[in-house]
């Protein structure tokens, strides 16, 4: 990940100004090192404020062009002037800190690896808390199945936003309505995410974000599920057992913790989604009841932003009494869907 790490406060003594240094060179090679969510959304810097606006035009086509009507809207045979109209989303920072504290004895110590150990530390951190803020941006996508499409002068719909699609548990039944948007299986949600994917019209390889730790007493999590039915059950979940020997695929997935291509889809899993409860109705909601879910994403790496007000900032002091010297980071973030028509939200059931 592209970060700049700036440091201060070196202690009131300036013996913590190597130190210091040393942390941050380390933190910033943990984040250079690691790859997280934050690598397949748009980062962005604010000059001023805390917010990012993000202009969305809405989509424009070509109309077949007739001279001699002259029933359109520009003076000049039966052409339209589309919709102009400008709307913004709006992408909001804010801070988040962490502290910590170590005692004054470090310089009489292996000094240097303490302060590999605490920037290795701090960088992961940070790089989890960007993943955390980019994970919960997915609840900004359309909540239901079903795209959301407008007319456009082309003379065929175009998507404006993306319909949430869902993931039911093992062996659970799919229902007729909006059935191209719910399966039971991991492969058979990829097969109609890459689907819905060519539907919208969107460029490139879809990005999908499922859960790794999702409750395997009752569910299984989607990595467990997928590894599952990639080898056949070699690897048990709670509705799977027995099967053959593991394949290349989930080898790949046991070795990276990705699938690069399944299906045309790059599939990510992570530990950050949010949790909400989804609700009853019949617009396709998991089961038509009130459920646990979890809320991952498919996405065009344009479909959410990620503003980076301030990076990560290191300062090192001294604490009161002189018997310890205390370790701050500080960091202004915050990430949103910048375009619902290129990403929506994945339903996982949890119940």
């Amino acid at each position: 990940m592209a970060y700049v790490i700036n440091t201060a406060g070196a202690g009131p003594n300036g013996e913590n100004n190597a130190f210091t240094a040393a942390i941050a060179s380390f933190a910033l090679e943990q984040m250079h090192e690691s790859q997280g969510l934050v690598d397949y959304t748009r980062v962005v810097t604010s000059a001023q404020g805390n917010t990012y606006k993000v202009p969305n035009f809405p989509a424009l086509g070509f109309q077949d062009y007739n001279p001699s009507l002259n029933t359109g809207t520009t003076g000049y045979g039966d052409a339209d002037v589309q919709n102009p109209a400008i709307t913004q989303k709006e992408i909001t920072a804010t801070p988040a800190v962490c502290s910590t504290a170590f005692d004054i004895f470090f310089g009489w110590t292996s000094s240097f690896e303490l302060a590999a150990t605490l920037g290795e530390e701090i960088g992961g951190a940070f790089g989890e808390k960007v993943d955390q803020r980019v994970a919960a941006a997915f609840l900004g996508f359309k909540a239901t199945p079903g795209n959301t499409v407008a007319a456009n002068a082309d003379g065929f719909n175009v998507v404006t936003a993306m319909g949430a699609m869902e993931l039911q548990k093992q062996g659970g039944t799919t229902a007729a309505t909006d059935a191209a948007f719910i399966s039971n299986t991991v492969l058979g949600l990829v097969q109609k995410i890459k689907q819905n994917y060519v539907v919208g019209r969107l460029p490139g390889t879809p990005i999908i974000v499922l859960d790794s730790n999702g409750d395997d007493t009752v569910v299984g999590s989607s990595m467990l599920r997928v590894l599952s039915e990639l080898s056949g059950g070699a690897v048990t979940t709670v509705a799977n057992s027995g099967g053959s020997a593991i394949t290349s695929l989930g080898e790949e997935l046991l070795a990276t913790g990705t699938l690069s291509n399944l299906y045309g889809c790059r599939v990510i899993f992570s530990n950050f989604l949010s949790s909400v409860v989804a609700g009853a109705g019949t617009n396709g909601e998991i089961d038509g009841v009130a459920t646990p879910v979890l809320v991952g994403g498919y996405m065009h790496e344009t479909a959410i932003f990620t503003l980076l007000k301030e990076n990560l900032e290191i300062k090192v002091g001294e604490a009161p009494f002189g018997l310890q010297n205390w370790l701050t980071g500080v960091a202004y973030m915050g990430a949103g869907v910048a375009d619902p028509r290129r990403g929506g939200a994945i339903n996982i059931a949890q119940a």
